[in-house]
């Protein structure tokens, strides 16, 4: 843990401010209530309070606890509906956090902020990232020189939650003196505890087979699921019972394409598909799992693996996955962005003895545990406000 800072506000009062505060907002809005509710439960930070604006396009965040306010696209040089709102604010808050980029509402948060003199936090979550840049490149570099790239350069900290993310972000001329790297952290308070009965169904389903390859997280091009089915062929040449098991919603409607996928490499019969998987049956999943498999295209940073290495279950993913360091660390390994490296990565989980994995977990799972905390996590996030506010 970071030491804290000396310096203590008198309050703190932090506006979380996003595109969408609801459950299918996906990781974005995970780790902001994460956050938020790890800084409402901290007993060391009484005086803290935080909040959640959202500028939600899909209606998602009509069960949460955050202000939703309607999308609008003014004139640039005109007020919004969320500086109007900032300014009635009886106590402003003393830190505006950006969640995510290209929202023209975050924009205009951050602009009211540098205006009142607050600082301000920009957490790009992925969105600087090479995938993620390549896509609308006339729309993005317009919009991000005439909105994103001055709101990094006026704010006060640009916070990415990766090493991998920090290095491999565009405009790095423009958050390199200000840059810092805060992981997310494990809440493990989310994991509901499995009945027998779920248990039995899960098993029933899967046959009980064994080596189990899991994929949890939505289905996406960027998750690189069409190069985990490309590499089920190889991995079925040398381990013939393996069962992949891809569990997740179907938010990029990619699941038929998918199907047709297995269809014509004949792999179809070794897949399961659980598209609306419970917390109980994830967490069933990552334990009894052998491998967990994300070739990921772009990740910040990937939840799904650290849930599962936090229940032991060791990883083959890509570099972009965040998660570079897999077999340095003793956890897994880094695969490339190919069928083949995705099929020999899995592979050489797979093929060590069953056993010694298994005595394996316990010390993943044991060292996962203890750095990737909210206690940790979110202590070194409250330190970087608390150093805000003191200069």
């Amino acid at each position: 843990m970071t030491k804290q800072s000396t310096f203590m506000p008198k309050y703190l009062n932090i506006l979380h401010v996003t595109q969408s505060a609801g459950v299918a907002g996906g990781g974005v809005a995970k780790y902001i209530w994460d956050l938020d509710g790890w800084l409402h439960e901290n007993k060391v930070a009484a005086d803290v309070t935080s909040r959640v604006i959202a500028c939600d396009t899909s209606g998602h965040a009509d069960n949460t606890s955050a202000t939703v306010l309607a999308r609008k696209w003014p004139a640039f040089l005109g007020r919004t509906e969320i500086a109007q709102w900032l300014q009635q604010l009886e106590v402003k808050p003393n830190i505006i956090h950006i969640h995510g980029l290209r929202c023209y509402q975050n924009a205009q948060a951050a602009a009211w902020a540098t205006r009142n003199k607050i600082p301000v936090v920009v957490t790009p979550h992925a969105q600087l990232m090479p995938f993620t840049m390549a896509r609308n490149t006339l729309q993005k570099n317009i919009y991000d020189t005439l909105i994103e790239r001055p709101m990094l350069s006026r704010a006060n900290v640009v916070h990415f939650v990766s090493q991998v993310e920090r290095h491999d972000s565009a405009y790095a001329q423009i958050t390199a003196n200000k840059s810092v790297v805060v992981p997310i952290g494990m809440n493990r308070a989310q994991w509901v505890d499995i009945s027998p009965q779920i248990i039995d169904a899960l098993d029933n389903t899967l046959n009980n087979t064994h080596p189990l390859i899991a994929f949890f997280g939505y289905l996406s091009y960027r998750k690189g699921l069409d190069l985990l089915i490309d590499a089920l062929p190889a991995i079925l040449a040398r381990q013939p019972n393996a069962r992949l098991v891809i569990a997740g919603g179907d938010s990029d409607n990619i699941s038929s394409e998918l199907q047709q996928r297995a269809n014509t490499l004949g792999v179809s019969n070794n897949i399961t598909w659980l598209p609306n998987i419970t917390r109980a049956q994830a967490r069933w999943l990552l334990e009894r799992a052998d491998c967990f498999a994300l070739p990921s295209r772009a990740e910040s940073f990937s939840i799904g693996i650290l849930e599962a290495l936090s229940l032991g279950t060791p990883v083959a993913a890509s570099r972009e996955s965040t998660w570079d360091t897999l077999q340095q660390q003793g956890f897994g390994f880094n695969c490339a962005l190919t069928s083949h490296s995705v099929a020999q990565c899995i592979l050489k989980v797979l093929d060590t003895d069953r056993d010694a994995r298994q005595q394996q977990r316990a010390s993943i799972a044991a060292r996962i545990q203890s750095e990737f905390t909210w206690d940790i996590c979110g202590a070194k996030m409250l330190d970087l406000y608390q150093q805000l506010l003191s200069q």
